[in-house]
């Protein structure tokens, strides 16, 4: 079953694959083209995609990395992980994370985090932990006025 997928980086023909993976995720207005490109070009953004063997991505993970002062090093986010419903319980995450987690270690990254809102149901705790992730004692706070 594994092998009716692969995990290759994204591209630009990617968008409405990915934008209705986020629809069926609750984000309605995600991945618009110009943001799909900046996105893609950003030289600390990798995104990996689980592609079905007609190419169309059936998951996708965005893994975010930069320099940080008092880690004195890179740190890593995974912004996104999504799966397609039908595609869930077949590996795909496990493999987009995979693909990170190497990522993250190719550029000598000092931490990888991951972080969701606490009434986030549809957040899978147990695959994270199950992933090597562990819970930490910490808030994420917004600054109100740029949220629209």
């Amino acid at each position: 079953m594994a092998d009716d997928f692969k995990i290759r980086p994204a591209r630009r023909g990617d968008r409405e694959g990915v934008a209705e993976l986020l629809r069926e995720a609750g984000y309605a207005d995600g991945a618009d083209t110009n943001i799909m490109f900046w996105v893609l070009n950003h030289p600390e953004i990798d995104v990996f995609v689980a592609a079905d063997s007609q190419e169309r991505p059936v998951g996708y993970l965005s893994l975010s990395h930069r320099p940080q002062l008092r880690l004195r090093g890179r740190i890593a986010t995974i912004d996104e992980l999504v799966v397609g419903a039908s595609w869930r319980d077949r590996e795909v995450g496990t493999r987009l994370l995979e693909s990170a987690v190497e990522r993250a270690m190719a550029l000598s990254a000092k931490r990888i985090e991951v972080s969701t809102a606490d009434g986030r149901s549809a957040f899978p705790l147990d695959f994270w932990t199950k992933s090597g992730f562990q819970e930490i004692d910490s808030k994420v706070l917004r600054y109100s006025k740029l949220e629209r």
